[in-house]
């Protein structure tokens, strides 16, 4: 059975280049998952991108994002697709 994705996003007034935060649910035989806080991203001149949850640590004295949640490759790619989706439609109604 398919996944179904479904997106509720806030645009945020943030440090640059957040611009938006995400919520996706995650629909499969009667099963739901909830992933928190998807970033998105986007510099001037440049497409947005968005990203997993993610933790800030410091390693050997740099900043580095370990990921808080794993997906496979096709259903992280269609989850961070559909946000930016969403993300999209919702600059074209501003």
């Amino acid at each position: 059975m398919e996944t179904s994705i479904l997106v509720e996003l806030a645009i945020v007034n943030a440090k640059q280049p957040l611009k938006a935060l995400a919520d996706v649910s995650l629909h499969w035989e009667g099963t739901e998952l909830r992933i928190r806080r998807c970033a998105v991203f986007e510099k001037s001149g440049q497409p947005p991108w968005a990203t997993l949850p993610r933790l800030s640590i410091q390693k050997n004295g740099m900043r580095e994002f370990v990921p808080i949640i794993d997906l496979s490759k096709d259903l992280k790619k269609r989850v961070l697709e559909a946000v930016l989706a969403e993300y999209r439609s919702r600059n074209d109604l501003r």
